[in-house]
């Protein structure tokens, strides 16, 4: 339809924007140059924020801050003063200058190893007794669905006699809580055996409490407060310094102009955050981060420090190895082998790494929840249970545990730059505040635990819905109908080659049968096919490299079985969408959960999208290029977003290229990249470009922040040498291509610029609000749309009524309606007047 020219409609009221301003947090100071807590290395050091001055309200204000501690008389703690290390909110290691650690003379009594179970995911099998609790709020689970193992006697501690002392290594004797005491702290220990992962951030019962008694202190057994427990921390110098990796990235991070504007920023659609915790929690070596630190989060697993790497079989398989040729395992501080951009088995997103993509330029990301039973099954090293939906959950509750980690690190709830977020309207606040909009999604064979056998699901239609509003309430917000299998939902597309034999046995295992493979036919048309099988690997196709994980722990663990071998290609799986696939999407449709249909088979991708399509939902996002060039296509006339592997600069280049002729005008185009990252993509390997012709250090990012070299322990990484050898390169990854890009550099940034805000945008029309009013396939705003909008109403209640607006600037929104454009504007509280 027709536009007409613009009369501007006041609502009046006018907000005072804040342009673009640094994140608001505390200054922040460089570390002090030194090793591990104050000990001689030549090691550069980061920036952790400056702490707050300490109150009675606030015990989080003291993270990374160097006090004595004192009692109500007067007595100082002997042996400070203390470097106040925040491992969680409100809990703290206590470091005196010459690194060692207050403790107590205390034991805990022995507990089993927590495992974590999802009530109705629970098969039936092994020995677990099911105790539900309740897990904290600030962890945004708030079901009851979690449990954890019993343990074997009540979980106690033992004090021996009246002794502090310090130690040279932290364990849970070392761990303080500080708490109000009336005016002053207080601090006590609560105890859990050191080496059990707890589920989630659930206290512990405090088991003894620091009090001050004739000038001499004492960790008293039991909780109560007493005077004598009440203690002073007064600011002090010449605390031991806490070692983290410097970022080197520098300048303020750019923020919007108001919370309900237009977003600048790059998105990563599919990554594994929580790897760490995948097949069993024993194959991916380091973590994301640990509580005492990058020293303890960066170290190989011990069948491969223990051994020189000799011992890391399923490595040498992915890197082309003979098995037992091994790998320097040392990690922290020296990096002479991993992480490399083709190390699968090596955790390479340690959390500050994240942090320089933040402050690169990346304001959203979806962390995939991963598991494979199968895998996990015949992987012979493990820690937990196989089963999917148990992992999906831990991973969850891993990931509320970092968020509250980089809380600690910030000095607060909330102020850290990770946010978990559950709807499109959060997730705009959030990347406006200049922080990382994280959402949770789930990437695994059996989703909802509903396994396919011998074409039989192992589910009712009604527990497809309940089990989906249990990961809704979660937090689940993306979704993939499977993984690597044929499930109850879906065919699967399969891999190639030699691979594909190796993951079609697996199936075989899983399902009853392998895959059902044939020639294609309608309604698919050329070039939409479920991958060639041959007995020979064809390594013209880029996903045999990426998931050779897979590949690598089939064959080493010897159980892969044969699969059949196919006639002449192209192939497509039978298996398309099934009935109770059809119900799982219209519960993700009713619910608003992005949908992508990656590694679904290809006749059920296309009866997928063709469903959505007839609905006129939007919500669809095909992360990491699982899919095919018809599909991209179909998905964003929909207005969904697609975000290509990431790869190689020259393969993405190529690939953004294609899909910027596909952009449908009616919606804003933007794309993102799908790094699927930690153990299952290899990443972009170096360009090794001619000198001059490469990124040049330092360069300019989004919102122009100086980038220059990563720097970790002795270990410098260069883009043009080293590829993206950990999450950490991504803003040098884009610079990469954008300096490969030539001429096209400045419209590749701008679309990659876009890449939040297209997903934002389709982010709510999954939740309902209406599209551009100024679209010609969108109807008009009318006079009756327009008295609903009321005084004291939040952007978002307006977007709710009206739609999504034409442009978003400033402090208005405009609309199209019957020959007019009309202007809604808020107040400087961000409310309409």
């Amino acid at each position: 339809m027709l536009r007409r020219p613009l009369v501007a409609l006041a609502v009046a009221g006018c907000l005072v924007g804040a342009s673009f301003a640094t994140l608001s947090q505390a200054a922040t100071r460089p570390a002090p140059q030194g090793g591990l807590l104050g000990k001689a290395a030549a090691t550069p050091q980061g920036e952790l924020p400056e702490p707050r001055t300490p109150s009675t309200v606030d015990r989080y204000a003291v993270a990374n801050g160097c006090f004595a501690v004192r009692s109500a008389s007067g007595a100082v703690v002997p042996g400070g003063p203390y470097l106040f290390h925040a491992f969680d909110l409100g809990k703290y290691l206590l470091v005196a200058p010459g690194g060692t650690f207050l403790s107590t003379a205390a034991d805990p009594l022995p507990t089993q190893e927590a495992a974590l179970l999802v009530r109705g995911f629970v098969d039936g099998t092994g020995d677990e007794r099911i105790q539900p609790v309740r897990a904290a709020a600030d962890t945004g689970l708030d079901t009851a669905a979690t449990v954890a193992e019993t343990a074997t006697a009540p979980l106690e501690a033992q004090v021996r006699g009246d002794g502090i002392s310090l130690v040279a290594e932290a364990s849970s004797s070392s761990e303080w809580v500080l708490k109000r005491a009336g005016s002053s702290f207080a601090l006590q220990q609560a105890y859990d055996d050191g080496d059990v992962e707890t589920p989630g951030p659930v206290d512990p019962p405090i088991a003894a409490t620091l009090i001050a008694s004739r000038g001499a202190f004492q960790a008293a057994a039991g909780a109560l407060v007493t005077p004598a427990a009440q203690l002073r921390l007064t600011a002090a110098k010449g605390c031991a310094t806490w070692t983290e990796t410097a970022l080197g990235v520098s300048g303020p991070v750019a923020r919007g102009a108001t919370p309900y504007g237009p977003t600048q920023g790059y998105l990563d659609a599919h990554m594994h955050l929580m790897s760490q915790e995948f097949l069993g929690g024993r194959i991916m070596c380091g973590r994301t981060w640990h509580p005492y630190g990058i020293t303890k989060a960066l170290v190989d697993c011990p069948d491969h420090e223990h051994t020189d790497g000799h011992g890391a079989v399923v490595e040498d398989f992915l890197a082309g190895h003979n098995p037992g040729t091994g790998h320097d395992p040392v990690g922290w501080p020296t990096f002479g082998y991993w992480p490399n951009p083709h190390s699968l088995t090596h955790v390479s997103t340690y959390y500050r790494w994240l942090e320089r993509s933040w402050r690169g330029g990346q304001r959203m990301l979806t962390v995939l929840l991963v598991e494979n039973g199968q895998l996990c099954e015949v992987y012979p090293l493990k820690k937990h249970v196989c089963d999917e939906m148990v992992s999906v959950r831990r991973e969850a509750l891993r990931s509320f545990e970092l968020q509250r980690y980089v809380d600690a690190q910030a000095g607060g709830p909330g102020r850290g730059f990770f946010r978990i977020v559950k709807d499109p309207f959060q997730a705009r606040r959030v990347v406006n505040q200049g922080r990382l909009a994280v959402v949770l999604g789930i990437e695994v064979s059996r989703p909802l635990g509903c396994r396919e056998y011998l074409g039989t699901s192992s589910c009712t239609d009604a527990q497809v819905d309940q089990r989906l509003q249990e990961v809704y309430d979660l937090g689940v917000r993306q979704m993939e109908a499977t993984n690597k299998f044929d499930n109850a939902f879906t065919g699967v597309k399969g891999d190639a080659g030699n691979l594909g034999l190796l993951v079609n046995a697996a199936n075989n295992k899983e399902t009853g049968h392998f895959w059902q493979m044939g020639e294609c036919g309608a309604p698919l048309r050329k070039g939409q096919d479920d991958h060639r099988q041959y007995d020979l690997a064809d390594d013209g196709d880029e996903h045999f490299g990426r998931d050779s994980l897979f590949g690598a722990v089939l064959a080493t663990s010897g159980r892969s079985g044969v699969a059949p071998l196919y006639g002449q290609g192209p192939h497509c799986n039978a298996i398309g969408l099934t009935a109770q696939g059809r119900v799982l999407i219209d519960g993700m449709v009713k619910r608003g959960i992005i949908f992508d249909p990656d590694h679904m088979s290809a006749y059920a991708r296309q009866a997928s999208l063709d469903r959505l399509a007839k609905i006129g939902y939007s919500g669809v996002v095909s992360s990491h290029s699982w899919a095919d060039d018809n599909n991209y296509d179909k998905i964003l006339k929909m207005g969904g977003v697609v975000t290509p592997y990431a790869g190689d600069s020259s393969s993405f280049l190529g690939k953004w290229e294609l899909l910027r002729t596909k952009a449908d005008p009616r919606f804003l185009y933007g794309v993102g990249y799908g790094s699927d990252i930690n153990g299952f993509g290899s990443q972009g390997g170096p360009r090794n470009p001619a000198p001059g012709k490469g990124v040049k250090y330092p360069f300019t990012s989004l919102g122009g922040v100086r980038v220059d070299r990563l720097t970790t322990g002795q270990r410098t990484w260069d883009i043009n040498k080293d590829g993206v050898s950990g999450y950490g390169l991504y803003p040098d990854w884009v610079q990469d291509v954008t300096v490969l890009a030539g001429k096209d550099g400045a419209a590749f940034r701008r679309d990659l610029g876009n890449g939040v805000e297209a997903y934002l945008q389709m982010w709510e029309r999954a939740n309902g609000v209406t599209g551009d009013s100024c679209r010609p396939d969108v109807a008009d705003v009318t006079s009756g749309d327009l008295k609903r909008v009321k005084r004291g109403m939040t952007p978002e209640q307006v977007i709710t009524v009206l739609g999504q607006p034409h442009t978003r600037v400033n402090r208005s929104f405009t609309y199209c309606g019957t020959g007019r454009q009309v202007a809604v504007r808020f107040t400087p509280r961000g409310t309409v007047a």
